[in-house]
């Protein structure tokens, strides 16, 4: 089994991982190993490729408004690397402050706390805090 390159969805989703994540997001699909393959497939072509890029959204609200769906899961590791993404595609601190009140208030403060906690770690390592 190997990477879709030839589907254009997996096109369009590679280049919106390269928008997002620049060549290392590139170059992490392109390492992809036979196990991960079909997961790779399937989140290139439809998360990146059919949804990520659709016109009715801009970059800035799809970013921001999956950063709050992952903080209100309590998804660590998704928080930091949505917030991660949002720094290095120009989104700034207050961006990300605001979208964690918010979610704070709507999610509960459990998941609201921690989701504070890994953003603004993850804030520091980019010098962005």
């Amino acid at each position: 089994m190997s990477l879709q390159t030839d589907d254009p969805s997996f096109q369009a989703g590679r280049e919106m991982r390269r928008k997002l994540m620049g060549e290392a997001g590139v170059a992490r699909l392109d390492a992809t190993d036979d196990f991960h393959v079909p997961l790779e497939n399937f989140v290139t072509k439809t998360v990146f490729g059919e949804t990520w890029t659709r016109d009715e959204l801009q970059l800035r609200e799809r970013l921001l408004v999956t950063l709050g769906i992952v903080a209100a899961m309590g998804k660590e590791l998704p928080t930091r690397r949505l917030t991660r993404l949002c720094i290095t595609n120009g989104l700034s601190k207050d961006d990300i402050r605001e979208v964690l009140l918010q979610v704070t208030v709507y999610s509960g403060v459990a998941n609201g706390v921690g989701a504070w906690e890994w953003a603004a770690e993850t804030l520091k390592e980019l010098d962005a805090y």
